[in-house]
C-alpha cells in the first residue's frame, strides 16, 4: 500500500473516532510506522500535524453541530475539550471569532471527508522517478533532486538540465506546453517538453501525467535579493520582462487555446462577498467604502483594459534570474485570458507578500511596486484606464487570494498573510497615487 493511501487510512479513522481519545501513538501503530516517522510523513502528506489536524476536524464538526441548534457546552466536551474556555480558545484560534459569531456568519456546511488522492497528495521514491525516467532518452545517473518554489511540489530537479513533473491537470499541462513551444521560437529561454522514447510530449499514466522540460537557466531572487539595493530598478527588471512577455503570448492570443475569464465578474460575484465576510469574522472589517468604491469604480473601468494571454501566477519564484537580469518564466498551467495589467500586479502582490519577513518590508515595498509597474509601462504602454484601475487590480487579487485560501487547512499562515496584506493595502492607498 503506498503511503499516501496509508495516510488515507488515518484520516479515514480519524475522522469516525473524532469522539473518543486519539493519540499520535494510536495512528502510528495504525499503519505500522514508528512514531517519529509517522509525525514526519503526516505532516508532508496532510500538510500539518496529526494532532493539530485532528483538532481542526473536531472544530468543524462542533461548528456545523452548533450552526444546527447543539448547546455549545454539551458539544465542546463530547469532542474532548475539556472546559468551555478551551473549547473558546480553541475555536476562536481557528477560527477567528466565537462560536455564536461564526454561526451569524456562516451558512452550516457539513465538514467533508478528506481525500488526499483526490487532492493531489502525491509520493515517489527515488527508485521509482529513475524508472519513469527511463522513458527518455538522458543519462541514467543523473542526480535527483528537489524544487523549492511556488509550484514545487510533485516536481523534481534532474541532473543540472531538465524538471520532472507529475500531475493530474492535463489540459493545463497542455497549455503550458503550448505557451513554453511558442515562447521559445520566440527566443525566449522556456521549460518546453523534451519528447518521450516514444515521440511524445508527455508520459500518460492512468489520469495522471510525467513531463520533463527543459530547465530555464539561472534561478528565482530570493526575497533578501529583492527587497535590498536599488529596489526601484528591480521592480522594473520584474516590469519589464513581463511586457516582453505579453509581447508574444498577444502574438499567439488567437492560436493558443486557453480559458477566457472575467477579473471583475469573479471578484462581483464569489471573491468580494466571501472576503467581506472573512474580514468580518476574524475581526478585520473593511469599510463599506472599501467595496462601494471598488465595485462602482472598477466597474466602469473594467471594459476599457486590454486583454489576451496572461502567464496568470508570475509570482517571484516563478521568474528566473541569472546576473541580475531576468532569463524566462516558468509555470504556465493555470495561464488564460484576461485583462493584461493583471500579472505585472500579481508579480508585486507576490513580493509584497514577503514583506512581513523583511526588516522594514512594508515601508521598502513600494519602490518594487512603483518599479514594476514603470517597467512594464517602458515596454507595453498603459492606457489611462490601466494607470486607474491598478489599484483595483490589486485588491482583486487579494480578494481571490482570500476567498481562495478559507478552505485549504495546510495554507493558514498564507491566509493570514493575505488578509493582513488587504487591510495594509487599503489603509496605505496613497502608493496608488
Amino acid at each position: 500500500m503506498s503511503t499516501v493511501r496509508l495516510m488515507q487510512k488515518c484520516v479515514d479513522y480519524i475522522e469516525v473516532n473524532l469522539k473518543t481519545e486519539l493519540t499520535v501513538n494510536e495512528l502510528a501503530e495504525l499503519v505500522g510506522f514508528s512514531q517519529f516517522h509517522f509525525c514526519h510523513l503526516f505532516c508532508s502528506i496532510v500538510g500539518m500535524p496529526a494532532a493539530a489536524y485532528i483538532t481542526k476536524r473536531r472544530l468543524l464538526w462542533a461548528a456545523f453541530e452548533i450552526a444546527n441548534g447543539a448547546k455549545i457546552i454539551e458539544t465542546a466536551l463530547a469532542y474532548g475539550f475539556d472546559t468551555h474556555a478551551g473549547f473558546y480558545k480553541a475555536f476562536k484560534r481557528e477560527f477567528g471569532c466565537s462560536p455564536t459569531k461564526y454561526a451569524q456568519l456562516n451558512t452550516a456546511k457539513r465538514p467533508q471527508p478528506v481525500n488526499l488522492d483526490a487532492e493531489g497528495k502525491f509520493m515517489l521514491t527515488q527508485t521509482q522517478i529513475r524508472q519513469i525516467l527511463t522513458n527518455w532518452n538522458i543519462e541514467d545517473k543523473l542526480e535527483i533532486g528537489p524544487v523549492h518554489h511556488a509550484g514545487g511540489k510533485g516536481t523534481w530537479q534532474i541532473g543540472s538540465d531538465y524538471i520532472l513533473k507529475t500531475g493530474r491537470n492535463i489540459a493545463g499541462l497542455k497549455t503550458h506546453i503550448a505557451i513554453s513551444k511558442a515562447l521559445a521560437q520566440s527566443g525566449m529561454d522556456a521549460a518546453y517538453p523534451i519528447p518521450t522514447k516514444a515521440g511524445a510530449d508527455f508520459l500518460l499514466d492512468d489520469d495522471r501525467y510525467y513531463v520533463l522540460t527543459n530547465k530555464v537557466s539561472g534561478s528565482y531572487l530570493g526575497p533578501q535579493e529583492r527587497y535590498r539595493g536599488d529596489r526601484f530598478s528591480t521592480g522594473v527588471k520584474y516590469g519589464e520582462a513581463i511586457a516582453g512577455l505579453h509581447k508574444i503570448l498577444k502574438n499567439h492570443d488567437t492560436s493558443i487555446e486557453v480559458n477566457d475569464s472575467n477579473l471583475l465578474e469573479t471578484v462581483l460575484i464569489w471573491a468580494l462577498p466571501n472576503t467581506k465576510r472573512i474580514m468580518e469574522q476574524w475581526n478585520m472589517p473593511l469599510p463599506e467604502e472599501f467595496y462601494r468604491n471598488y465595485q462602482e469604480t472598477f466597474s466602469q473601468l473594467y471594459p476599457l483594459l486590454p486583454r489576451h494571454i496572461i502567464h496568470r501566477d508570475p509570482n517571484p519564484s516563478n521568474i528566473m534570474f541569472a546576473n541580475g537580469e531576468v532569463t524566462g518564466f516558468i509555470d504556465f498551467v493555470i495561464s488564460e485570458r484576461n485583462v493584461r495589467l493583471f500579472d505585472p500586479c500579481y508579480c508585486a502582490t507576490g513580493i509584497l507578500s514577503e514583506a512581513g519577513n523583511i526588516a522594514g518590508g512594508y515601508e521598502k515595498w513600494p519602490e518594487i511596486f512603483a518599479g514594476i509597474i514603470s517597467g512594464y509601462d517602458r515596454l507595453a504602454k498603459l492606457t489611462a484606464a490601466e494607470k486607474q484601475a491598478v489599484p483595483y487590480v490589486v485588491y482583486s487579487i487579494q480578494m481571490i487570494f482570500i476567498a481562495w485560501l478559507e478552505p485549504h487547512d495546510e495554507l493558514k499562515d498564507i491566509a493570514v498573510q493575505n488578509r493582513n496584506m488587504l487591510d495594509w493595502l487599503w489603509k496605505n492607498r496613497q502608493i496608488f497615487a
